[in-house]
C-alpha cells in the first residue's frame, strides 16, 4: 500500500467519521444538549421518548432492509444522499416546527440516516483495512469521530455561551451540525472508490442472502451484544438530568461534562480499544470481560448517595462506563470479520445484527421519559437497573458466540 493509498484511506475515515457525527448529532440532539433541546421547542421528557422512539422504530427496519442497499448500490450515492438530505432537513428543524411536524421529520430521518447509510457505511470502513486490522480501523473510525464531535460539540457549546437566549444557541447548533454534514457529503462524492463497493449480484440473490442471515446464529448473538451495549449507550443520555437534578450541577457544567462522555473518550478510548483488541486477537474476549465491569458500573450508580458533596464521585462514574462503552463502540463490528462472515454478507448480517442491536430506539426512550415524568428521581434507579440487567445479557451473548468461534475453527 502506497504513500498516497493510505493518506487517501485516512481522509475517507475523517471525512465520513466527521459527516456521521453531524448527521447522527441532528436526530440525537439529546445527547449532549438534552435541557437545550427541550426548552427550546418546548418538549417534556415523554414527548423527546416519543420523537426519538418513531426515530428507533422506522430505524430498526431501516437497518434490516440497509444491508441489502449496501449490498446492492453505490455505497458513494448512498452515503452522499444521506448526509446531504439529512443536513437539509435540518435547516428546517431549526426553524421550531411544532410537535407534530418534529415527528415527521424525525420518521424522514430514520430513513436518509439508516436505511440509506448505516450498513454502506460499516462496508467502506471495513474496506480500509485487512482482516487482521479490524479492530484497528474500527477504533481508528470511532476515534476520528470523537475528535469530530468535541470539535463541533464545543463550538456549539460556544454558541450556547454566546446568546443569552438558548432557543438562539440551538438554532446555531444546528445549522452548524446540518451544514457539516452536507459538506462531507459533497466531499465523499469525489473520493470514495464507486467501483470497489459495487456488488455484482442479480438483485433475487441478494434479497435471499438477506433473509438468510436470520438462520444464522452468529448474526443473532452479534445483534444481542450490540442491543445489551447500546441499551446502557442510550441510558448516558440521562445522566446529564440525572446530575443536575440529583446533584445540583450547574447546566453550562452538565453540558461540558455531557461532551467530554459523549466526544472527547471517544477520541482516545476507540483507538486504544482497536489495539488492545488486535494485540489481544478477539474483540469477544474483551467484550466478555468488559461487559462485567460495565455491569458493577451500572449498580454503583445505585449505590452512590445523592446529595452536592457526591457529585463528583458520580461524574467519575459515569466517565469509566463511557469509556467502556465507547471501547464497545469501536469495536463491536469486528466481531463480524472475527466470527468469519464472508465479505458479500457484510451488510446483510450487519444489517440485521443493527436491526436487533439498535431496536431500543424503538421503545426504550419512551420508556425511560414515562419513569423519569411519572416517578421523578426513583425513575432514574429504574435505568440503572435495567442497564446492569442488559450487561449480565452482554457476558451470556459474548460467552457463547466465542465458544461457537472456536467450535467451527478446531472443526
Amino acid at each position: 500500500m502506497n504513500i498516497n493509498d493510505t493518506r487517501k484511506r485516512i481522509l475517507v475515515l475523517f471525512l465520513l467519521a466527521f459527516g456521521t457525527t453531524a448527521m447522527y448529532s441532528l436526530p440525537y440532539m439529546k445527547s449532549s444538549f438534552y435541557e437545550p433541546m427541550q426548552l427550546s421547542l418546548s418538549l417534556s421528557h415523554t414527548q423527546i421518548g416519543n420523537i426519538l422512539s418513531l426515530y428507533g422504530i422506522i430505524g430498526m427496519f431501516s437497518y434490516f432492509i440497509g444491508g441489502w442497499f449496501a449490498d446492492r448500490f453505490s455505497g458513494r450515492n448512498l452515503i452522499t444522499f444521506s448526509l446531504i438530505s439529512s443536513g437539509s432537513l435540518g435547516f428546517y428543524y431549526a426553524t421550531y416546527p411544532s410537535y407534530r411536524m418534529i415527528l415527521v421529520i424525525s420518521g424522514i430521518w430514520g430513513v436518509t440516516t439508516i436505511l440509506t447509510f448505516f450498513a454502506a457505511s460499516i462496508k467502506i470502513v471495513r474496506m480500509q483495512g485487512s482482516e487482521s486490522e479490524q479492530g484497528r480501523v474500527f477504533g481508528f473510525y470511532e476515534g476520528l469521530s470523537g475528535v469530530a464531535g468535541t470539535l463541533i460539540s464545543f463550538i456549539g457549546l460556544y454558541f450556547f455561551g454566546k446568546f443569552a437566549e438558548i432557543s438562539y444557541g440551538f438554532k446555531y447548533v444546528v445549522w452548524l451540525y446540518s451544514s457539516a454534514s452536507i459538506v462531507c457529503g459533497l466531499l465523499l462524492f469525489f473520493l470514495i472508490n464507486d467501483n470497489s463497493v459495487q456488488q455484482q449480484k442479480d438483485e433475487k440473490t441478494s434479497i435471499k442472502s438477506m433473509f438468510n442471515v436470520v438462520s444464522m446464529p452468529k448474526a443473532w448473538l452479534i445483534g444481542i451484544m450490540i442491543f445489551s451495549t447500546y441499551i446502557i449507550f442510550s441510558s448516558l443520555t440521562y445522566l446529564s438530568p440525572y446530575l443536575s437534578t440529583s446533584y445540583a450541577m450547574p447546566l453550562t457544567l452538565v453540558t461540558a461534562v455531557s461532551i467530554i462522555r459523549t466526544y472527547v473518550i471517544k477520541m482516545g478510548a476507540s483507538p486504544a480499544a482497536g489495539i488492545i483488541t488486535d494485540k489481544v486477537g478477539s474483540v469477544i474476549k474483551v467484550m466478555f470481560f468488559g461487559f462485567i465491569l460495565i455491569m458493577l458500573s451500572c449498580l454503583l450508580f445505585l449505590l452512590i448517595p445523592r446529595s452536592p458533596g457526591y457529585m463528583w464521585f458520580a461524574v467519575i462514574n459515569m466517565l469509566v462506563l463511557s469509556i467502556l462503552l465507547f471501547s464497545f463502540r469501536g469495536v463491536y463490528f469486528a466481531s463480524v470479520s472475527e466470527s468469519n462472515i464472508p465479505f458479500e454478507n457484510t451488510g446483510a448480517v450487519v444489517g440485521f445484527a443493527s436491526f436487533i442491536g439498535f431496536s431500543p430506539d424503538a421503545f426504550y426512550y419512551t420508556l425511560a421519559g414515562y419513569w423519569l415524568d411519572n416517578y421523578g428521581v426513583i425513575g432514574y434507579n429504574y435505568i440503572f437497573f435495567l442497564s446492569a440487567s442488559c450487561a449480565f445479557l452482554g457476558v451470556i451473548a459474548t460467552c457463547i458466540l466465542h465458544r461457537l468461534n472456536k467450535k467451527e475453527k478446531v472443526q
